[in-house]
């Protein structure tokens, strides 16, 4: 073994704890932990997943992950002291890929915050329409009290009636629009082989936690108004509002995002979330 190996497998010595225990608190498989502390990388899947496994494992052992992913990263092909510019195309990657999730995760930030500046935006609308139905109230009462002492007291009643009757219907009119904008998307995944997953939601936060999920261990149904996924490969099922999304089935990772529309599409490799 090497650094990588022997500091995690001294540390999970030390706690006395099994490589059961460490998947049932971190989902990573117990194979795939028993190859990082032998530093078999070969036996993980795509080293941007391998570096997820070391850092839920580290901080399960309460241990640093950042100096074990640079020597991981070191070994995989980086060179240069930690801190120095990447000079290998794998480190350039892996540098695209953090500012494209730096990125993404700033946009669905600014996207939360419109989305609730809109849905407050409705509720004063809502809130003007019902005041302005409750004053057209008052004034067709007066009109009818303004008007001959039997005839004037029948249509003032009518009228303020007619003024009632109109502010319900902008209440309910209202609740719809209020509901409308705070209408989530049902998500439930269902894998049909053993498959990596990490799943977001609209506010990038983790609904699968970079999970090594086997057949048929279905999660969710989760509620959001969108979601960003990426997956080890394409042995998933997912349904959307409870009806099976197209999706493709493919043996290399894929990334998808689902839209307030409930629409699904696939996320390019430098977009995809990482559960890091």
């Amino acid at each position: 073994m090497g650094v990588i190996g022997d500091t995690l497998s001294e540390a999970r010595t030390r706690r006395a704890v099994d490589l059961e225990e460490i998947h049932a608190a971190t989902g990573i498989r117990p194979r795939y932990l028993r190859a990082i502390e032998q530093e078999d990388w070969d036996a993980l899947p795509e080293e941007f997943y391998a570096r997820s496994f070391i850092r839920k494992y580290a901080r399960y052992l309460d241990l640093d992950p950042d100096p074990l992913v640079a020597d991981y990263r070191r070994q995989r092909g980086t060179s240069g002291a930690p801190g120095d510019a990447p000079t290998s195309p794998f480190a350039r990657t892996t540098s695209r890929r953090a500012e494209a999730l730096r990125r993404r995760r700033w946009r669905q930030g600014v996207y939360a915050w419109l989305a609730a500046g809109a849905l407050v935006a409705v509720v004063v609308v809502v809130l003007v329409l019902i005041a302005s139905g409750g004053g057209g109230t008052k004034e067709a009462g007066g009109g009818g009290s303004g008007g001959a002492a039997g005839k004037g007291a029948k249509k003032g009643h009518g009228a303020k009636g007619g003024g009632a009757g109109n502010g319900g219907k902008g209440g309910t009119a209202g609740g719809k629009t209020s509901g409308a904008g705070a209408k989530a998307v049902s998500l439930e995944i269902e894998p049909t082989a053993e498959v990596w997953a990490c799943v977001l939601d609209a506010k990038g936060k983790p609904l699968v936690d970079g999970q090594t999920l086997a057949a048929g261990e279905t999660m969710g149904p989760f509620k959001s108004r969108s979601y960003t996924a990426a997956f080890g490969n394409g042995s998933v099922e997912v349904r959307i509002d409870g009806k099976r999304a197209q999706t493709p089935s493919t043996p290399s990772p894929i990334g998808l995002a689902v839209t307030a529309k409930g629409k699904v599409h696939e996320i390019p490799e430098g977009e995809r979330p990482s559960c890091e």
